[in-house]
């Protein structure tokens, strides 16, 4: 469990979170993930090459390996708003000003 563990640990210290996507952030839903497959008794139900899969797959996304491999050529988006834009589409506080008009 413990070899599980600090490597996982290990990987969400380099994990990034995105303070203006509270309550949904995939680095926060990770970390508790962790806590509650790796904090636990159930650990042994867990199947260690699984386990390695998952900690490989998101060890590239951490450190942008496809992103590397694969450089965009272009800097628009589907919608025609810029990567910044689109991040202030998806925070939280965008989001609750929309609830409220709604």
């Amino acid at each position: 469990m413990s070899q599980h563990y600090k490597k996982f640990l290990s990987l969400l210290e380099r994990w990034p979170l995105d303070k203006s996507k509270v309550g949904r952030d995939l680095g926060q839903y990770l970390r508790d993930q962790l806590s509650a497959v790796l904090g636990t008794s159930n650990i042994i139900a867990v199947k260690d090459e699984r386990l390695n899969r998952q900690f490989r797959s998101l060890e590239n996304i951490v450190n942008d390996v496809h992103a590397k491999r694969h450089p965009r050529t272009l800097n628009s988006t589907a919608t025609g708003l810029s990567g910044e834009q689109c991040r202030e589409v998806l925070s939280t506080e965008f989001l609750q000003i929309l609830q409220k008009k709604n």
